[in-house]
């Protein structure tokens, strides 16, 4: 293990990857590959690859946080996870990922996945402040960040905030470089 067992790295991703489903591994070896180079894992603490990114840590020796939302509290914690902290509402609990986060890795997900990418995102926009590294992790959003730059007002500027991996081991040394 490295250094970088302090850095936390926020993991997005959807909840509805079952295990064995392909993005549910994807999510396990990022897990795994963070916690091999000392990163802690941070997510939203439920189901698909938030239980993927956590259990991969947590299988390979690193520590784990979620980050849950009352707005889901008829849902339980996934059980790889060595800390949660309770957040009010969605935007809370976005907002205790940026701002406790060194970086994050977007991996493939649906609207929250999109709402966690955009906040952090338009934060590191307006604010170097809060300029992080974001890598999105996966082909499709290479296919993506062209739509957004060729149909929105998305610039090129912008674009280059956010950096594309095909693979979990592609988003991990990416990730050790930039930070």
């Amino acid at each position: 293990m490295s250094q970088n067992k302090s850095r936390i790295v926020a993991v997005f991703g959807g909840s509805r990857p079952l295990p064995d489903s392909p993005a549910y591994i994807e999510a396990h070896t990022i897990g795994k590959l963070l916690a091999q180079r000392g990163f802690v894992v941070m997510n939203g603490g439920y189901a698909g690859t938030m239980e993927a990114s956590a259990r991969g840590a947590r299988e390979h020796g690193g520590r784990t946080i979620g980050v849950l939302s009352s707005e889901f509290e008829w849902l339980a914690p996934n059980p790889y996870l060595d800390e949660t902290t309770a957040s009010l509402d969605l935007f809370a609990r976005i907002r205790e990922m940026q701002s406790r986060a060194d970086a994050f890795i977007v991996l493939n997900g649906s609207m929250g996945t999109l709402a966690e990418l955009a906040l952090v995102w338009n934060l590191a926009k307006i604010d170097a402040r809060h300029r992080k590294p974001i890598i999105l992790l996966g082909d499709a959003w290479a296919r993506v960040l062209d739509a957004w730059r060729a149909h929105l007002a998305v610039t090129e500027e912008e674009a280059g905030l956010l950096q594309v991996a095909r693979t979990p081991e592609d988003a991990i040394e990416l990730l050790v470089r930039v930070l």
